[in-house]
């Protein structure tokens, strides 16, 4: 069988493409749930799915034992490269043996061609979910959950075995041992490198990196790995690759999100080689900051000036919890969003980023430099003239001095006898002089009116644009938003930005806007994920609320609890992402048409997503921007700004919930 990795719709393995939204399909894991494998192991349960292949739970069917299995995808069975990375891996966790460790049992291919390796089941959670459900953690809680695993690093590293996949979905919290303290274990131990354990056939095991393939996962995995070269000039992966990866694991547990959060790997590597993450003390203040030090050393881009081994870091760590605590005033995190356009989700060998982020295509704000009125009116100088006398006449009735050529009378005629009676050689000059002068007055005053209006047009040309590009579009805050997560049973969680968040969660929306207005939010409905409305003029009963009117600077929740119900919005158990509209619009809205129907919970038809599609394509053409404020760490909110000549239109953004 094979599956829509977005809609979760199912298909025969002869299917190429999704039907409902074009997606490549991929093999579904769970397909070999509750069959038998290999006429010995009953498969029971997947419990995860990574880039080395999918993990079950499985019995035994003769002893009765409980195992966990990892399958290799059936696309790389034949890879030799992976074959053999598949091998080392079971043969470096075989020859391994730490009490916090997961022991490998056996590594064998079924009659059909499944390869799998059989491992100690643990049963519990990872830490991953923990993080999802629990949020931040006290560092020493978190010292005291990672101990365990600095140990096995310390014992594995000594014998040249490296993990290079560390994260919190490969360190298992079982079930309290007979101390009441529980169980912590590592996964995975080995993936790609061993010096010694695995025997003869060493060969090439410096070299496991394919092309187009990265050996850990991007969110965790050291600058070496990523093909920088360390000061050392040496491209083998040690050790410190482990303790990197372990820094941005406690930097995940004590800060409730990932130090590093790209959407694509080009950002991660420019992150991890080139990003100084905030130091732990930043973000969470409450830090002691010898203990903040020694995260902010264990993740140095240089593996030179990292802890030489695991066991260092511990002690600094140790000691680093009795210094004070540095609290500093933490500065408001610019949160970037590169998902512009189709934001299709792929499923290459990366594990899926779990965020809470916003579907906002980062806009370039206005300089804020208005144009000026009073600039010079600059005209392109004429090409020289051969220079010539010029005659200044000067105008009683403007006061102003016109300059024109003069043209040289040509020399006079020979005199000519007058024979006309009254007649003087005088007056007959007087008068050729009076018509010369006429004529320079006329072809003066003309050139002048010329100028003059030429001057006057430009000057109101140029008066008009300093009008109309004087005051210049700036950025300016219209909506803050956070989410408030609120797991059954267990304390609620105020969450803003780049978060975990756990597949089934339930949570509810905060805002509050500038001005008085209306809110309309539409999201994915339970029937594969098709868009409902959540919140129209008329509400839905069952949401708490009855207006979607909003007033100025006034905190508005979705849903709201009432005096006998308490409401939420449930995430999808199953990993994906969940997409929500929020329009903001200072008058009612008449289109779409269907923000003034009342909510029914049904999917909305093909030609209602063809109106909301044209209107959000008509008022997100200049999106808004968001910034990540966490100036107070145990109240963070994003904020949501506009360009200043688009507040009077309808605010458009997209909240962009990742979960598994």
């Amino acid at each position: 069988m094979k599956y829509c990795t977005l809609c979760k719709a199912k298909y025969e393995d002869s299917v190429t493409f999704c039907s409902i939204d074009g997606e490549v399909l991929e093999a579904d894991p769970a397909a070999i749930v509750n069959t038998v494998l290999d006429g010995q192991y009953q498969m029971e349960a997947l419990l995860g799915k990574g880039g080395m292949g999918a993990v079950y739970r499985a019995r035994h069917i003769l002893l009765g034992d409980r195992v966990a299995i990892k399958v290799l995808p059936p696309e790389v069975r034949t890879n030799a490269e992976w074959l053999r990375r598949f091998r080392r891996e079971g043969q470096a966790a075989r020859r391994f043996r730490h009490p916090n460790s997961v022991t490998v049992y056996d590594l064998r291919t079924a009659a059909d061609g499944t390869i799998y390796m059989v491992m100690e089941y643990v049963e519990g959670h990872t830490l991953d979910l923990a993080i999802k459900t629990r949020g931040r953690f006290p560092a020493a809680e978190a010292l005291d959950i990672l101990t365990p695993i600095m140990s096995v690093l310390d014992t594995a590293h000594s014998m040249g075995v490296v993990h290079r996949d560390l994260k919190p979905e490969n360190i298992m919290i079982g079930k309290p041992d007979e101390t009441g303290q529980p169980v912590v274990k590592l996964l995975d131990l080995g993936i790609a490198k061993m010096r010694e354990i695995a025997g003869g056939d060493n060969g090439g095991n410096t070299a496991l990196t394919m092309a187009g393939q990265v050996l850990g996962t991007p969110y965790y995995m050291s600058p070496e790995q990523w093909g920088e070269i360390p000061r050392d000039q040496s491209s083998e992966i040690d050790g410190r690759a482990d303790i990197y990866s372990l820094g941005l694991v406690f930097y995940e547990m004590i800060a409730g999100r990932r130090c590093f959060a790209g959407n694509t790997l080009h950002e991660l590597r420019r992150e991890h080689v080139q990003t100084r993450p905030r130091p732990l003390v930043e973000v969470v203040p409450d830090v002691p900051r010898g203990f903040s030090d020694a995260i902010e050393r264990a993740t140095a881009k240089d593996r030179g000036d990292r802890q030489p081994s695991a066991g260092t870091l511990a002690s600094e760590l140790r000691a680093g919890l009795s210094t004070p605590s540095g609290a500093v005033n933490a500065q408001p995190a610019v949160l970037t969003e590169t998902v512009i356009g189709d934001s299709r989700e792929t499923n290459a060998d990366v594990n899926a980023p779990t965020i809470l982020t916003v579907d906002a295509p980062a806009t370039s704000p206005a300089s804020g430099r208005a144009a000026s009125t009073h600039d010079a009116t600059v005209y392109e100088p004429a090409k020289p003239q051969p220079a010539v006398a010029a005659t200044v006449v000067e105008s009683a009735t403007h006061a102003e001095t016109v300059t024109v050529p003069h043209v040289p009378k040509p020399a006079p005629p020979p005199p000519v006898a007058v024979t006309a009676p009254g007649a003087s050689k005088s007056k007959v000059g007087l008068l050729i002089g009076v018509v010369v002068v006429f004529v320079i007055l006329l072809v003066g005053g003309i050139g002048g009116f010329l100028v003059w209006n030429k001057m006057k047009s430009n000057s109101t040309s140029t008066s008009t644009n300093a009008n109309t590009t004087g005051v210049a579009s700036v950025p300016v805050e219209v909506s803050r938003y956070w989410l408030s997560l609120e797991p059954k049973g267990k304390p609620k969680t105020r969450v803003a930005g780049l978060v975990p968040v756990a597949s089934g969660q339930e949570f509810r929306f905060y805002f509050t806007f500038a001005e008085d207005g209306y809110l309309y939010i539409v999201g994915p409905g339970p029937d594969k994920n098709q868009p409902i409305a959540f919140l129209t003029t008329k509400p839905a009963s069952g949401s708490g609320v009855t207006s979607n009117k909003v007033s100025k600077e006034v905190e508005f929740s979705f849903p709201r609890d009432d005096k006998d119900n308490v409401h939420t919005i449930t995430l999808d158990a199953s990993s994906g992402t969940d997409h929500f509209t929020v329009i903001f619009a200072k008058a009612p809205l008449s289109s779409p048409s269907f923000l003034n129907d009342p909510v029914t919970g049904d999917p909305l038809t093909a030609a209602q997503q063809a109106e909301l599609k044209d209107f959000v394509s008509r008022y997100q053409s200049k999106a808004p921007t968001t910034e990540l404020d966490e100036s107070n760490a145990s109240a963070p909110f994003v904020r949501v700004k506009a360009m200043s000549d688009q507040t009077s239109n309808p605010i458009v953004f997209n909240i962009r919930i990742q979960h598994n």
